[in-house]
């Protein structure tokens, strides 16, 4: 059901791009990295557009749970064996959202390893940021739930029950040309 969820929101968020910038979304060219996800040539600002992929070879998580010696939810194993996007961002009941890159140019697995951690005796996996107060947007390893966090203060808020809740209520705003532009702009600080 997750990767149905991530489908549908990443249509939408490609329509968006489409409508309003006339191109699929962009993210800034790195002629080091040669992803299959490109589309086009860099423009003159170095950006380049990109497509969204179904993964094609599927990640085993045993390995990495077993060196971490915890259980990944299935929803956090759907959702990283579903798409590579480069980009994806929305909002949760006005707040904003960007997901971390699933790129077919990195190893998700180190990724991954890299992106859990420990918090008041709880597990819980890094999967991008939360709000404009630059909060981590994770999953709760023991339940699935998504929270935000806060690592200075050790603190996490739940926001939704599942991954599935979450997606099914992320929404891309349609506020125009230019807060995509802004937001592109901000990215780069430009």
């Amino acid at each position: 059901m997750i990767k149905e969820c991530l489908k549908t929101y990443l249509d939408k968020y490609f329509e968006c791009y489409k409508n309003n910038m006339g191109t699929y979304p962009t993210v800034p060219y790195d002629e080091d990295e040669k992803s299959a996800l490109w589309y086009g040539e860099a423009d003159e600002e170095d950006y380049i557009q990109w497509m969204y992929k179904e993964k094609d070879k599927q990640t085993k998580f045993s390995d990495l749970e077993d060196e971490l010696d915890l259980v990944l939810p299935d929803a956090a194993k759907e959702f990283y064996n579903s798409y590579y996007f480069l980009q994806l961002q929305g909002f949760y009941h006005g707040e904003s959202v960007r997901f971390d890159n699933i790129s077919d140019c990195k190893d998700i697995l180190q990724d991954l390893k890299n992106c859990i951690f420990d918090m008041k005796e709880k597990k819980y996996l890094h999967m991008g940021i939360y709000s404009n107060m630059d909060l981590a947007l994770c999953m709760e390893i023991d339940t699935g739930a998504i929270v935000w966090a806060d690592y200075d203060c050790k603190n996490a808020e739940k926001i939704a029950d599942s991954l599935e809740e979450f997606l099914d209520n992320l929404r891309r705003k349609h506020r125009g040309e230019s807060s995509l532009v802004n937001y592109r702009r901000n990215l780069t600080g430009f």
